[in-house]
């Protein structure tokens, strides 16, 4: 909560726009579009901060759909033979 306080005080002073802190805490996409505007304004702090929260609010995604349907799609592309064989792309072998 303390974080939520000093973004809406930050977000009034640097951004020049008011932050609802109760509405950000309930609705996910509120948060996201307020969070937004601040990484608009050339603030580091401001920006930083705006990182904090998409954590703390459990915003970030662990990873992007699309990154992870791509790494199946990628290891059903390799071939798995029942020595192993096919896992080594360099090195000495003996």
């Amino acid at each position: 909560m303390q974080k939520l306080a000093r973004f809406k005080i930050m977000a009034r002073r640097l951004g020049g726009f008011n932050v609802d802190i109760f509405r950000m805490a309930q609705d996910p996409a509120h948060a996201r579009e307020m969070l937004q505007r601040a990484q608009d304004v050339d603030s580091e702090n401001l920006i930083m901060l705006a990182m904090e929260l998409y954590e703390a609010l459990g915003l970030l995604e662990e990873e992007p759909p699309s990154k992870a349907r791509g790494k199946e799609e990628a290891a059903d592309d390799i071939p798995l033979e029942a020595d192993g064989a096919a896992r080594y792309v360099f090195g000495a072998r003996g």
